[in-house]
């Protein structure tokens, strides 16, 4: 946090505050490690014990959580690399320790992974040395050219049953059926090589990761918005501080992709106060409505079916 935050944080809690909303609501968002290292940063704060408590077990948890998914993770991009095959990390797994800079941070469920369609077949025998095996039932070698083009999500689920680890490999980032026309060979090309789990890997570009993180923001804002996701497109932003906004929005228009980037970085910049140029924002969608935000802003989190509900609405409107 900045000065001005860490000063407006002490004044509210100063007041009467509903403890047991706020550790629930940050349980429901995946925020509570987070909600946990910056209270306990804020000198003179008035926050209870057991409140302290109760976040900081959430917090060493998804160290130790994350701890074991690191691990396996090097495991998984060793065997990959020494059999040539590139990958892209995505979401929890690259944010937590390239982004936050401390994978007690940013809780995850599983490892994304995208890799070319046509290196899922060797992925997955690879893999299955690791004793990886498809979570669905998965087809015979004859079958895979036809099932990995007539697959819907573009994606399979690879599971470890003893350690209880599952591996989501993407050979794209949205499903075949959905509007946006995201050119995946562009998004390879724009790639970077970074470290993770020390191993050499390779991660979107920034502008490329923006997209992506909104893309999955819009999947979701209609059953399970969660903040944790509107906390990574804000912190990528803050992280790589220089984005080119004008590719961003070209790429977005060429993707259609402008609704779900509008929104994400719409949200970022009203609620969690990132310096996104307004000019981004008009030039994306210069009648866009701020309703359907504000609506969730101020919903209670015991709500979160009815906010779905209502939210269906709104868009059919």
């Amino acid at each position: 946090m900045n000065e001005d935050t860490a000063s407006r944080l002490k004044d509210i809690l100063n007041q009467g505050l509903d403890w047991e909303y706020i550790v629930e609501s940050s349980t429901v968002h995946c925020i509570s490690p987070l909600l946990y290292w910056n209270l306990r940063s804020v000198e003179g704060k008035d926050v209870p014990e057991n409140v302290i408590k109760q976040l900081g077990k959430k917090y060493l948890e998804t160290v130790g959580k994350n701890m074991v998914f690191y691990y396996e993770l090097g495991r998984v991009l060793r065997v990959l690399k020494d059999a040539g095959i590139h990958v892209i990390c995505l979401k929890g797994i690259f944010l937590a320790e390239i982004i936050y800079k401390n994978i007690g941070l940013r809780p995850f469920n599983d490892i994304d992974l995208l890799i070319r369609n046509e290196d899922l077949q060797k992925v997955q025998e690879k893999l299955s040395q690791l004793m990886y095996r498809p979570s669905d039932v998965f087809p015979t070698e004859w079958h895979m050219p036809k099932w990995i083009n007539l697959c819907e999500d573009q994606q399979i689920g690879l599971e470890n049953p003893k350690k209880k680890i599952m591996l989501e490999v993407h050979w794209h980032i949205h499903p075949r059926s959905s509007l946006f026309r995201v050119d995946i060979n562009i998004f390879w090309e724009n790639a970077q090589p970074t470290t993770i789990a020390q191993y050499e890997t390779l991660v979107f570009a920034p502008e490329d990761l923006l997209q992506h993180l909104c893309l999955h923001l819009h999947k979701h804002t209609l059953d399970s918005l969660q903040l944790r996701w509107c906390c990574d497109i804000a912190e990528v932003i803050k992280h790589y501080k220089k984005i080119n906004w004008k590719y961003l929005i070209r790429s977005s228009r060429t993707y259609r992709t402008e609704k779900p980037v509008v929104r994400g970085l719409y949200f970022v910049k009203n609620y969690l106060k990132v310096p996104v140029p307004a000019q981004v924002l008009h030039a994306l969608d210069p009648t866009m409505s701020s309703n359907p935000f504000d609506y969730i802003s101020k919903m209670p989190v015991r709500n979160a079916k009815k906010i779905s509900q209502d939210l269906v609405h709104i868009d059919e409107r």
